[in-house]
């Protein structure tokens, strides 16, 4: 297989000046919360200079002088991670996802003379289809958790304190009843600016709360499951992980990230995938 097998050719492609409220609109109607970033270069040709996700808006969105103003008037550059590691459509497939995996990417740009567009972690999950290792062996025993009556302002201080990007909210008896992404907590921070007066936003804000705002759990995994049958149900399915099940119910969590690492553990050990 070959790089340009993997690409994802929809994802959106930004200005550096457009507003951030751009990139809430492809949110809102695609679902993806990653886009490529493009700006003029010395040269006078127009090149991707940056990548924003919806961390990168979730790590600068609340601060005190961002919820003061409006989503029409912060610019993507602000956001945006700068300077991006790109691809091409040489680059050797097995290289990428290393790095991908060594270095946390979620996007990665694929450009030489052209743009082609970009490789994300779900589109790599495929090689893993075949693959017949228990999924036990790579569950996060030990996610992030939040209780449905936290605050939003607490979820965002775990994920942010972490690389984890998938978190389980439970009930008052610990039993797990959803789970936010980035992406959720992300978007109803930009949709609280976007839709509250600034002079209410410092009152309102802390009661933004997780069960608001969780998705109920509607991918389960049994641990007796193979890993290929974890990526083919998480590339199907419209999230970034699962929730793992065995005889006494709730074992941890498995997403893209987790499957990705491995991956790129496999590939290192010279094993034949895909």
């Amino acid at each position: 297989m070959m790089i340009k097998d993997f690409i994802s050719s929809d994802i959106p492609v930004l200005d550096k000046n457009d507003s951030l409220m751009e990139f809430v609109r492809h949110l809102e109607k695609t679902g993806l919360d990653k886009a490529l970033v493009t700006g003029y270069m010395p040269d006078g040709r127009k090149r991707v200079c940056g990548v924003v996700t919806s961390r990168d808006v979730l790590v600068k969105i609340v601060s005190e002088r961002l919820r003061r103003s409006s989503l029409g008037r912060l610019r993507i550059s602000g956001f945006m991670t700068e300077n991006p590691y790109k691809a091409s459509l040489n680059t050797d497939l097995v290289s990428l996802v290393k790095t991908m995996s060594s270095r946390g990417y979620g996007i990665i740009p694929v450009e030489d003379e052209a743009l082609h567009g970009a490789i994300i972690r779900k589109s790599l999950l495929r090689l893993l289809f075949n693959d017949s290792t228990h999924v036990k062996n790579i569950v996060d025993n030990h996610p992030l958790k939040a209780r449905a009556s936290d605050s939003l302002l607490d979820v965002r201080q775990k994920i942010l304190g972490t690389d984890k990007s998938f978190v389980i909210v439970v009930n008052e008896s610990g039993e797990p009843v959803g789970y936010l992404t980035v992406k959720e907590v992300a978007y109803a921070f930009a949709t609280f600016i976007k839709n509250v007066p600034e002079k209410f936003r410092k009152e309102r804000i802390s009661q933004l709360i997780a069960r608001d705002y969780m998705t109920k759990i509607n991918l389960e995994i049994k641990v007796s499951s193979s890993i290929g049958e974890a990526a083919k149900s998480i590339y199907e399915s419209d999230t970034k992980g699962a929730v793992v099940v065995g005889e006494k119910g709730f074992e941890g969590v498995v997403t893209d990230s987790e499957l990705i690492n491995y991956l790129a553990i496999s590939l290192l050990s010279g094993r034949q995938i895909g």
